[in-house]
């Protein structure tokens, strides 16, 4: 008897933060990091997901669903904005944001995602290209962009005969003007991987705002999801802006991203993050000037990503941490 394959469609939806520093106190010495944020949507949670957003933007008491007021209300069109992390000292937007980072530490079952930090200055850079070469940035990010895609599909799907990405949505940038960054990544992972297979050979670039002309109502504000998610775990690592706001919604966030980071794989948690979460770093190990048929070298080069890092962000909140799921 042939057994029925067991396969999932779903869509990637991607943003970057493409460097930010991290001061080493007891070394005196500053690092960079960059980070790929990718938001994962199953076919089967896409609509309900992205209605529960839409309805998260009325700041009504109580709040309706989205659309549903007579003829709009006033208040329609200030709270149909885009949404970014880095916008959020607009109150009207940190109001919608603070409600879409609540929902995600609530939730349960809708949201997947993956964070990959990349730390650069642990990184053999002459490996991506010449100093001088203006598109070094995209050929590491291309490179971990394909990284982040297979890490994130394995760890999340693995009970899967087939894994099927219907689109890979990024937002627009620079990258839409590289040369390998399109279609590389897609290519690689199909020669491979043998159960991850793509119905668009090539990335799709959004306009994030959904209500751009090149933008899209569903699409687009799932990047814009992404973009709070990672803008709050990148803050709360960093602790890179004091902005009150900005601050409050990395706060929200900090308990689940705590867990996160230092207990990926607890089943037991209240968050329900495992096969659905994940923040990793690389490299743990620093390479750079050592013999590469060294045993040195062979032994470091395993097992170079890691979770546990310290939250600069909990130096703020001494007295506030809970260790309790």
């Amino acid at each position: 008897m042939i057994q029925e394959q067991k396969s999932i469609t779903l869509n990637l939806y991607c943003d970057e933060v493409k460097e930010c520093s991290l001061k080493i106190a007891k070394l005196g010495i500053y690092e960079k990091w960059s980070y790929i944020g990718m938001l994962i949507v199953p076919e089967f949670v896409s609509n309900d997901l992205s209605q529960d957003l839409f309805n998260l933007r009325c700041l009504a008491d109580p709040p309706k669903v989205w659309g549903s007021c007579s003829n709009y209300c006033k208040y329609h069109e200030l709270n149909n904005s885009e949404i970014h992390y880095e916008e959020t000292s607009n109150t009207v937007k940190f109001k919608i944001a603070r409600n879409w980072v609540q929902y995600w530490v609530k939730d349960k079952e809708k949201i997947y995602f993956y964070i990959l930090g990349i730390n650069l200055s642990k990184l053999d850079l002459n490996k991506f290209g010449p100093k001088e070469q203006q598109d070094r940035h995209s050929t590491i990010y291309n490179r971990f962009f394909r990284t982040a895609i297979k890490k994130a599909l394995k760890r999340f799907f693995s009970e899967y005969d087939a894994i099927i990405v219907d689109n890979i949505y990024h937002d627009k940038g620079n990258l839409e003007d590289h040369e390998y960054f399109s279609w590389h990544s897609i290519y690689k992972i199909e020669s491979e991987e043998d159960k991850i297979y793509f119905n668009n050979p090539q990335i799709v670039f959004l306009d994030s705002d959904h209500r751009s002309e090149k933008g899209d109502p569903v699409h687009s504000q799932f990047i814009q999801l992404i973009d709070i998610i990672l803008g709050c775990v990148v803050n709360c690592l960093h602790y890179n802006s004091t902005n009150k706001n900005k601050y409050e919604l990395a706060s929200i966030a900090y308990e689940i991203v705590h867990r996160i980071v230092q207990r990926p794989n607890n089943k037991n948690s209240r968050y329900n993050y495992v096969k659905r979460q994940a923040i990793e770093f690389f490299p743990k190990e620093d390479l750079r000037g050592l013999d590469e048929n060294s045993l040195e070298y062979k032994f470091k080069r395993f097992n170079q990503f890691y979770t546990n890092r310290k939250l600069l962000i909990e130096e703020r909140r001494t007295g506030q941490i809970s260790f309790f799921d």
